[in-house]
């Protein structure tokens, strides 16, 4: 989209973010990291609860990442849709960040996350399908209009 302008790209990712975590939708459940608020994270314990968030987190993204190379990087622009999906996903990691070191900037970061964020969540199946068919929809107007 903007392979020229990776700056323009990061930002604009990370605010889609917040816009696209306006619309309802379903977040899957975390066993030991706890994302509401006040909930402080640092003691987490190294157990199977952990690594099992742990690996769900990354499959999540590793998933995401090379369904955005597949469908819409070129030897050319890699670099930069790379960069603008992990833009895309930075503000739910230092969501966890946030309850593990609850300092500025992240507090003002993790107040705006909240209020953008829908307070309507969707059950599984409508949830995962809505994200699907938003997902879908959008991959279709950039890969034929843009």
């Amino acid at each position: 989209m903007f392979p020229s302008h990776p700056v323009l790209v990061a930002v604009a990712a990370f605010a889609s973010h917040f816009a696209i975590d306006a619309i309802p939708h379903w977040d899957y459940p975390l066993r030991a990291i706890k994302l509401k608020r006040d909930v402080n994270n640092r003691g987490l314990p190294a157990d199977p609860r952990l690594f099992y968030d742990l690996a769900l987190i990354g499959f999540d993204a590793c998933v995401g990442l090379l369904m955005t190379i597949w469908l819409f990087a070129a030897p050319a622009t890699t670099g930069v849709i790379v960069l603008g999906a992990l833009a895309g996903m930075l503000p739910d990691p230092l969501r966890v960040a946030h309850r593990m070191f609850p300092k500025q900037p992240l507090t003002t970061l993790q107040r705006f996350h909240r209020w953008a964020h829908t307070k309507r969540t969707l059950s599984w199946p409508l949830g995962i399908s809505s994200q699907a068919l938003f997902a879908a929809s959008v991959s279709w107007i950039v890969l034929t209009v843009g």
